[in-house]
């Protein structure tokens, strides 16, 4: 279900990430239910900025008389698709034995995904950053990255000078567009860099 909901462009890597995660994560106390609740916490972050996204774009067009049958089944998708991610997170967590948490510096996580690093399903980038870098403002430094050009992820692909900002939020991830050099997006994380929810809690934590 992680896999599934996680946008196309990134599967193949999550995929990967994640079974070595469920393969070494056990030997350093972490259980295989808090690991699949983390990627499904994930992926339903990642799916839920992608629609987020789409349905912005969706109104614009909504805005210019285009189709409406395109934004209800788009709005029915994603209905399911949300509904399906509770239901999974539901069953995952029923049977989970709480275990010890281990260090944070034992503890990384992976890049971050939302509307900044989307593919629309219309195939047009325009209005979206062609660079991205990710700046954890708790270390001030890059830890994520996203070349629309060259479909990359790595930060060392990324052409930009970090210089970081007093005036950016603090504890928080911000997204730099390089072109501009503008803060797009940001969200407070705890000190592993995991997002925090409304409630101020990590979106891995136990409900």
């Amino acid at each position: 279900m992680s896999v599934a909901l996680t946008p196309v462009r990134f599967r193949e890597v999550r995929e990967e990430q994640w079974r070595a995660d469920l393969r070494d994560g056990p030997v350093i106390g972490i259980s295989a239910g808090s690991l699949l609740f983390g990627a499904l916490c994930s992926s339903a972050t990642a799916r839920t900025y992608e629609w987020l996204h789409r349905g912005g774009m969706l109104l614009s067009h909504i805005k210019k008389g285009e189709n409406m049958k395109r934004v209800l089944g788009m709005a029915g998708a994603a209905a399911i698709l949300a509904g399906g991610a509770v239901v999974g997170l539901q069953t995952g967590y029923s049977n989970e034995t709480p275990v010890a948490r281990t260090p944070v510096a034992d503890r990384p996580i992976g890049g971050y995904e939302g509307w900044w690093n989307s593919t629309p399903v219309h195939g047009s980038a325009e209005g979206l950053p062609e660079e991205t870098v990710t700046v954890n403002t708790r270390t001030g430094k890059i830890v994520d990255a996203f070349n629309r050009a060259k479909n990359s992820t790595l930060i060392s692909d990324a052409d930009y000078n970090l210089v970081p900002d007093p005036g950016w939020p603090a504890n928080s991830i911000v997204i730099i567009d390089t072109t501009t050099g503008m803060v797009i997006e940001d969200f407070l994380v705890d000190e592993r860099g995991v997002p925090l929810d409304e409630g101020g809690r990590p979106l891995d934590a136990a409900g």
